[in-house]
């Protein structure tokens, strides 16, 4: 995995399928210990039931082929603590995707990944906009994404709140 960037306590590296050739059934241990029942719980289908290594291989696939995927560690563990990912069709406007373990919720680290993150993008991107939707029962992600200056969009519909950050170019 190649380091793109780091945050005072986090290491981000770009996952590629190359990746899953050395320690692939360790990685995908891994995967399951993230992508937890209520870590999925508000998250699309896709990422719910990961508790084998064949559903997370599946899963990582699927991510591979859609989205540009990120891989979150401590500073001081190789050991998994979350994703960061992108997909989108049009170069200039990303979806953004992110997630932690659940034991890594409430010490600030979404909010440094996350900082990270768009300083990262601003700096070695061409986007213009990065898109976040987030289920309306997710307040602390709502929280998070108006706290780091997304703006919320107005919706028709009672399904995902979208937030987006417009870059600075």
């Amino acid at each position: 995995m190649n380091c793109l960037f780091e945050t005072e306590r986090l290491t981000v590296s770009e996952f590629v399928a190359a990746d899953t050739e050395a320690g692939e059934r360790a990685f995908l241990n891994q995967v399951i210990s993230v992508l937890t029942p209520a870590v999925a719980e508000n998250l699309p289908d896709y990422f719910h039931g990961i508790n084998t290594s064949q559903t997370a291989g599946e899963w990582l696939e699927r991510m591979l082929a859609e989205s540009r995927l990120f891989t979150v560690a401590h500073q001081q563990s190789p050991d998994l603590a979350g994703f960061i990912f992108v997909y989108g069709s049009d170069a200039s406007n990303v979806h953004l995707g992110y997630l932690l373990k659940e034991s890594e919720w409430g010490k600030g680290l979404a909010s440094e990944m996350l900082t990270g993150f768009i300083d990262y993008a601003g700096e070695e991107t061409a986007w213009e906009v990065l898109i976040a939707g987030v289920d309306p029962a997710n307040v602390a992600s709502a929280g998070l994404l108006k706290k780091l200056n997304f703006i919320r969009q107005p919706v028709a519909d009672e399904g995902s709140h979208f937030y987006h950050y417009l870059f600075n170019r």
